[in-house]
């Protein structure tokens, strides 16, 4: 029997043909005598379909967030000669485990919606074209709970020789909305601590009884404080605070929780304990660098194929005449933790920064930056941090810490010098900090030196050069993907980083 295609409606056409078999009335054979046939028309001869995406990743950051991830999907049709059609408005489609992953209703994109209960290796979509069809396969990886958070210092102590007003407003934070309320006398500054939410990315294996699959391996982890900012609580406000759901501030005297909850529900998918005690600490060095320039390289993480390590270096050589070097400061405590400044209320101190050579250098806005004015290198810049008016005792400036920083000012040879203005002083010993958080870099210790020229007074605090580097750290025992990263992960094409790693 011969078939004849008058017209086609659409590339793709299907015909029902009904067939009927009629046997003789005195026919006793019961058996079932109609049945049906689809016929398929094309204007083409296809061979074979194909689903396209940018990966084959899917990072579920849904279930932390509440906010969609989605994945875009083009089908095409392939024909003999190797030419195809995008079909991707005439496909059907199915997910085949709706609790990892779904398909949209018209089969143009892939998602997770944070109501999924785990990942998968090698997750199947199965896509449908008229007698074609075809599966995409991804894999999705899933927050393995519960999550860990960590802390800088769990356990925030007084801070010796700095007083800070009493504040009487129920918020707490350099940040709050409220306005802060100063009541009568100070008191001693507790101590701060830098917050983060780490977790692995997991999926199950094809095997369901093989082990768990590590998303980059077993020894990276997530960084995925940004992600979960909005849902991390102190359970007790009177003990300690957030503040942008990265700093953690003691308040008073008492054992507390933070926890961070689910975007859907009061489920907790993290918890743990922070004191503050009734014991004081000493700030015993104020670390300062100069940072003139940054520079990174890249290369093949050894750890992982698919990573690229990435190392941010900082220079302090100033080599132009006016060019600019920011100071970066940092705390050390004698319980042994270190806090960037910058991470504390900058009304509650203050910080002067002078040159200890104006022909070399000065110190000029605010923020103070030093300024190249001659050649020279060594020791020359003194920092010191001293409390705020409102808790001085007397007119003598209570001085909480002092620290010096080292800088080489070498012109170019084809930069012309101002006379006169070249000299050397001795550098200081040299020893390694971190900012929490952030990169690491090298710095450099020195002593205090007894000279002290005319002086730049500010009372807001300097932007931490470390900080300014947010791209992934790596400790002794694992590695970690910042936010930053962890939203490129959900953008085609782009490679995870990783960079030196953070004294913790």
């Amino acid at each position: 029997m011969d078939f004849e295609v008058e017209e086609l409606s659409s590339p793709l056409d299907s015909q029902v043909i009904i067939w009927k078999l009629e046997l003789p009335s005195a026919s006793k054979n019961l058996a079932k005598t109609e049945g049906a046939m689809r016929i398929y028309t094309t204007q083409r001869d296809f061979v074979g379909l194909a689903p396209l995406v940018m990966d084959t990743e899917v990072v579920n950051t849904a279930v932390l967030t509440g906010k969609k991830v989605v994945m875009p999907v083009r089908t095409v049709a392939v024909e003999e000669d190797g030419a195809v059609t995008d079909v991707s408005d005439y496909t059907d489609c199915s997910s085949t485990d709706e609790d990892v992953l779904k398909v949209s209703d018209r089969c143009d994109y892939v998602f997770v919606n944070g109501k999924e209960i785990k990942g998968k290796v090698k997750m199947a979509v199965n896509f449908t074209y008229s007698y074609l069809s075809a599966q995409l396969e991804l894999n999705v990886w899933m927050p393995q709970l519960p999550l860990q958070i960590e802390l800088s210092d769990s356990e925030l102590s007084q801070i010796k020789s700095w007083r800070v007003p009493i504040l009487t407003s129920k918020r707490s934070g350099w940040n709050s909305d409220e306005a802060q309320q100063k009541g009568k006398g100070c008191m001693l500054q507790l101590q701060h601590a830098l917050v983060r939410v780490l977790t692995f990315f997991v999926a199950e294996q094809e095997d369901a009884r093989d082990p768990v699959a590590y998303f980059l391996g077993s020894d990276w982890q997530m960084d995925v404080t940004r992600l979960v900012r909005y849902f991390m609580k102190v359970e007790d406000t009177r003990i300690a605070r957030l503040h942008e759901g990265r700093i953690l501030s003691g308040r008073d005297f008492g054992t507390t929780t933070i926890q961070v909850f689910s975007p859907f529900s009061n489920a907790v998918l993290a918890r743990t304990t922070v004191r503050v005690v009734d014991e004081k600490v000493s700030v015993t060095e104020l670390g300062v660098q100069l940072v003139t320039d940054l520079s990174m390289t890249l290369q093949r993480s050894p750890g992982s194929n698919r990573a690229i390590l990435a190392t941010i270096n900082t220079q302090e050589v100033l080599q132009n005449p006016k060019e600019e070097a920011l100071v970066s400061a940092w705390l050390q405590f004698s319980d042994g933790n270190q806090t960037p400044l910058d991470i504390y209320d900058p009304t509650f101190y203050r910080v002067t920064v002078a040159s200890l050579d104006q022909g070399v250098v000065s110190v000029q806005g605010k923020p103070p930056v030093v300024v190249a004015e001659g050649e020279g290198e060594g020791v020359l810049v003194r920092v010191e941090m001293s409390i705020c008016e409102d808790c001085q005792k007397s007119k003598r400036k209570s001085t909480v810490a002092v620290g010096n920083g080292s800088l080489k000012v070498k012109f170019q040879v084809n930069t012309r010098r101002p006379a006169g203005n070249t000299r050397s002083l001795d550098r200081g010993t040299v020893g390694n900090s971190s900012d929490y958080g952030s990169d690491v870099v090298d710095v450099k210790q020195r002593k205090p030196s007894q000279d002290l020229p005319a002086q730049t007074s500010i009372s807001n605090n300097e932007e931490s050069a470390n900080q300014k580097i947010t791209t992934t750290m790596k400790s002794t025992e694992r590695s970690v993907i910042t936010m930053a990263a962890l939203e490129e992960l959900e953008k085609p094409g782009i490679q995870e980083s990783r960079t030196v790693p953070p004294v913790w």
